[in-house]
């Protein structure tokens, strides 16, 4: 493969630069900046409703805090390894989660999104299934690991495929992309989508990785894409030829503004230049101008 110098836009939990992450609203709005998809976060309640946030801990991006008939499940609990005291998706109902609104995780960082703070709902996987605004786009749906998913009657992959076959998304020539940082769940997703005859491609996404401690070539045989870490991507391993060879595409998270150091456009630039396929981005809008007037 060439060097890819035109990656996929794809607006990161939606436009979440902008709007409160995982929600609708900051979905419909990265679609609108010209995206080419939207990458979001899947847990699941108490009752196996599969829910849309960034993990199943829920203080940081609801207001939760704000319900005093929630207090009584504040509890110790785990996430991604560190304990914390919180609320947690898996002890709460559906019903609960929609008395719930969503927050903006980073409000320091973005105050302009934290002046929608409780206005939107927490939405679900069908809820986004049955969106006309993700017509003719690509559907990133990472499924999170986590204490949520010892609540579950079944696997997280199988209640996964399970509202995709429901829905009709199809039917909106969807391209749908199935990422887990967990292989287990995504192997087990990618058997259960298969079974059901779901067109799908398959990422794994990895963080703060050398490539000499990662075997590309299994990975090769077993999905059809990585996603990386910007400090992979522009480290010295070549991650996007070695992949390209292997017939792997590559993924960058997180692209944010923020993070700029000298112009945006450098910013982007730098990200492009090492032909990755696509580039998760909190602000679609300046990815995709920087694009547009790259030609």
């Amino acid at each position: 493969m060439g060097i890819v110098l035109h990656p996929k836009v794809i607006a990161h939990r939606g436009a979440s630069g902008y709007r409160p992450e995982n929600t609708l609203e900051a979905f419909e709005l990265g679609l609108a900046m010209k995206a080419d998809g939207i990458e979001f976060d899947v847990i699941n309640t108490k009752d196996d409703v599969l829910i849309i946030r960034h993990e199943n801990a829920l203080s940081g991006t609801t207001d939760i805090a704000n319900h005093p008939e929630l207090k009584s499940l504040y509890r110790e609990g785990v996430v991604e390894g560190r304990s914390l005291q919180d609320w947690f998706s898996e002890d709460l109902t559906y019903e609960q989660i929609k008395t719930l609104r969503a927050n903006e995780r980073l409000a320091d960082l973005r105050p302009g999104s934290a002046k929608f703070d409780g206005q939107f709902q927490i939405p679900t996987l069908k809820q986004i299934l049955e969106s006309d605004f993700i017509q003719d786009k690509i559907l990133v749906v990472e499924l999170k690991r986590g204490s949520h998913l010892s609540a579950l009657s079944e696997t997280i992959g199988k209640l996964t495929t399970d509202e995709i076959v429901a829905s009709n998304v199809v039917g909106k020539d969807v391209i749908l992309i199935i990422e887990s940082f967990e292989e287990e769940i995504l192997l087990d997703a990618k058997q259960h989508l298969v079974a059901a005859g779901i067109a799908a491609e398959y990422f794994l996404a990895i963080d703060s990785t050398k490539m000499v401690d990662c075997n590309i070539e299994a990975l090769a045989g077993k999905f059809d894409g990585l996603s990386i870490a910007t400090h992979m991507l522009l480290s010295s391993d070549p991650w996007v030829p070695t992949c390209h060879a292997l017939g792997l595409k590559v993924w960058v998270y997180t692209a944010r503004a923020e993070k700029a150091t000298t112009t945006i456009e450098a910013y982007y630039e730098e990200l492009i230049q090492t032909g990755v396929d696509g580039i998760f981005a909190d602000q679609p809008d300046l990815l995709r101008r920087v694009l547009t007037e790259r030609g």
